[in-house]
């Protein structure tokens, strides 16, 4: 009798560990970067990665930058494209620098090597510097992960200089971070902004372009 028992009790404990709901719980998409899976021993089908907005990945590369992080910036390089880099709101797609993330990260083995980056406005000299000298002076010249405006899509900042963002890179989506201005007595003519410019690879946004602008002669 007791052995029957003992039988019965093993049985019912065996089918409510195999009905245990905790075991059909669905993990959370990660985000852009990451892989994402989906367990549920009832189900084969897995779950994609939640669409990842531009906005988001400017704020993660903007850190990045900030950080002097130039290493994990690469990463976000469009594989295809490469990346360009603009001093002015005018893109000069014969003399701006442009890199495939290979020569990117070549680059940054070379911390002293100066290439020619442009023309400084007004001047006329060429912007001759490092790739640390340009992203102080041309890419994060100010606090940019806190800007004072965020936009997608939308020019916030203007000035003399020809803008032709749209005509280089049409229909791609950008962000712009942007300052006003600093000094209350040059009346904003020391405001700045930046623009990342993206395009899709593989359904995640990329970056083709990082486009400097401010108030020039």
């Amino acid at each position: 009798m007791k052995n029957i028992l003992f039988l019965i009790l093993t049985v019912l404990f065996f089918c409510a560990c195999k009905n245990d709901p905790s075991k059909d719980k669905k993990e959370v998409a990660a985000p852009f970067g990451k892989d994402s899976t989906v367990s549920n021993p009832a189900s084969e089908d897995t779950l994609k990665p939640a669409p990842v907005s531009v906005a988001e990945v400017t704020k993660a590369i903007l850190a990045l930058i900030k950080n002097k992080d130039y290493k994990g910036f690469t990463a976000y390089i469009h594989p295809v494209e490469g990346i360009r880099f603009s001093a002015y709101a005018y893109i000069d797609t014969a003399a701006d620098q442009h890199f495939s993330a290979a020569a990117f990260s070549s680059l940054l083995t070379q911390k002293n090597k100066k290439l020619i980056w442009g023309s400084f406005d007004g001047s006329g000299d060429a912007i001759k510097m490092t790739l640390d000298e340009y992203f102080k002076r041309f890419v994060y010249d100010a606090d940019f992960l806190n800007a004072e405006k965020t936009s997608v899509g939308k020019m916030l900042g203007g000035g003399n200089s020809l803008n032709n963002l749209y005509k280089v890179y049409p229909g791609l989506e950008f962000t712009e971070s942007y300052f006003s201005g600093f000094d209350k007595k040059l009346e904003g003519m020391d405001w700045v902004a930046l623009r990342l410019v993206y395009k899709n690879f593989e359904g995640k946004p990329y970056l083709v372009a990082i486009v400097h602008d401010q108030w020039t002669i």
